[in-house]
This record gives structure tokens, C-alpha cells and sequence, in this order.
């Protein structure tokens, strides 16, 4: 029981402690000497995987699918390991590890189908100009928002043995004008295997991100190297994890996540089967 409060205590703290943080994605605050060294170019493949990394995380807690109408609602929160490569860029702020929250739900459909929908937001901006008195609204206003859909088709859905699902999600950035530097999207495809004991499950995944970037044609510090180019990023994604009924309705979840940007996810959730 008290390995249980603790996992459900780290998933309140990681829902609610992140909006707190601010990250920094504009271009123009770039000095000669980094547009010369490359980091615009580092900070837009440092984009593509961190998000890449992100939003293919938490997708799933389990393989077996709800019936027609059933749901399942709830907080879920992601933590990534910053690899020191990124370290140092104006995006991430000499952060070596970045938290995000949001809110993650489905529901059932007829037939071996399952529908899912997420949603999340943070601010951006330097932490030092939103602590300012009064704080530099250029740099610390407006906020990222994600909304992502996906759909589960169960492979085996037998009961007694462990289920078998795949798993197709996109997901798409929107950033307020200032600080608007391109269209991003992630597209993710799943592998998911789960198997239910009567308070327990236990699930492995593993899938590919992949993550575009059209950045604009007119970026506030001119880029010619990078200004109106397409970039993609690919990446590799593996999952393990457990869910536990806390209540009847109520389950915790967390797990580990291994790729580019290892990290782990923890839930706490309502779910109706």
C-alpha cells in the first residue's frame, strides 16, 4: 500500500508541478556566434525529438480495450531525461530534465476499436523574464498547446490471455504568434501487450515517432539555412509498465519509457469497462 501512495503521490506532483516551468523556443534571441556554430539547426532537431519523445509517451496503460460507451479519464504526466548533447541550448534552458502534463482520455467503440484524445499546455519563455518585476511579456506570455487523437485496434483481445493491441496516434503544436517558428506534428504507431491479474496489470509496448517540423518563411531573425525547410526526425520507443486498481473505478499506472530521450510516465485515472 505505501508503494502505492507513493506512486500516486509522484503522479500528482508531476501534473501539477510543471506549469511552473517555462522553456524557450524563440530564435531571435540567438547570438552571431550560435547561428554561425549551428545551434539553430541543433535546437530544431532537439525540438523534433524531445516532442517526438514526449507525446509517444503515456499512450497506453494496458492492451485490453473497453467495450461499446465504456471510458477512461484521467491526469497523466511525463518526465524526460534531457541527453547532454541538448544541454546548453536556448530551448531547454540548462534544464537536464523536463516535466509535462495532460489530460488523456478514450472510449470505447464498436467492434475491436478504441478512440483516444489528449490534450495538454505549457507556458514558454525564459524562467529569468517571467520573474521579472514586471515581467518582459515579449519573452514570457502565451503557451504551447498539444491535441492529439489516436485509435487502438485489438489484435487479441481473448479473455485469460494476455491481450494484444496496435495503436495509431497524431499530434499536433500550436503556438501563440510570438512565438510561432513552424507547424509540428508526431505521428506514432504501437505495439501493445498487456496482461490483467485481479488488482495488477503488467504491459510492454514499443513504437516509432515520427515528428515533422515546416519551419516559417519569415522566422524574426533571418535563418536562410533553415527558414521555409522540412524536417523530420524518426525514433525507436520502448515501454514497460503497471497499472493498479486502487478502487473498483479508480487505477495508478507508471512506467518506464527507453529511447532518445529515456523517460517515465506515471497516471492516475477513472476508467468504466
Amino acid at each position: 500500500m505505501r508503494t502505492l501512495s507513493v506512486v500516486i503521490i509522484m503522479g500528482l506532483f508531476v501534473v501539477t508541478v510543471p506549469t511552473a516551468k517555462a522553456q524557450y523556443f524563440k530564435f531571435d534571441n540567438m547570438t552571431p556566434e550560435q547561428v554561425a556554430n549551428g545551434t539553430p539547426e541543433r535546437q530544431i532537431g532537439a525540438i523534433l525529438d524531445f516532442f517526438g519523445a514526449i507525446v509517444g509517451n503515456g499512450l497506453y496503460h494496458t492492451a485490453d480495450l473497453h467495450s461499446v460507451g465504456g471510458i477512461d479519464v484521467g491526469l497523466r504526466g511525463v518526465v524526460a531525461n534531457v541527453p547532454d548533447e541538448f544541454e546548453g541550448l536556448p530551448v531547454f534552458i540548462d534544464e537536464n530534465r523536463i516535466g509535462l502534463a495532460f489530460l488523456h482520455g478514450s472510449v470505447g467503440l464498436p467492434g475491436p476499436f478504441e478512440l483516444l484524445g489528449r490534450f495538454f499546455y505549457f507556458p514558454i519563455g525564459a524562467d529569468v523574464d517571467a520573474n521579472l518585476s514586471p515581467p518582459r511579456a515579449q519573452d514570457s506570455r502565451g503557451g504551447v498547446t498539444l491535441i492529439g487523437g489516436g485509435l487502438k485496434y485489438g489484435l487479441l483481445q481473448m479473455p485469460g490471455v494476455p491481450k494484444v493491441t496496435v495503436l495509431g496516434a497524431y499530434h499536433a503544436l500550436i503556438t501563440p504568434d510570438e512565438f510561432d517558428f513552424g507547424t509540428v506534428g508526431t505521428f506514432s504507431i504501437e505495439g501493445i501487450i498487456s496482461h490483467s491479474l485481479p488488482i495488477l496489470t503488467v504491459y510492454v509496448g514499443a513504437g516509432v515517432d515520427i515528428t515533422n517540423l515546416k519551419v516559417n518563411d519569415d522566422l524574426p531573425l533571418p535563418l536562410p539555412d533553415i527558414e521555409g525547410k522540412r524536417f523530420t526526425e524518426t525514433q525507436f520507443q520502448y515501454t514497460g509498465g503497471v497499472k493498479v486498481q486502487v478502487l473498483p473505478l479508480i487505477f495508478a499506472n507508471a512506467s518506464a519509457n527507453f529511447g532518445e530521450f529515456n523517460s517515465f510516465d506515471v497516471g492516475l485515472g477513472l476508467t468504466l469497462r
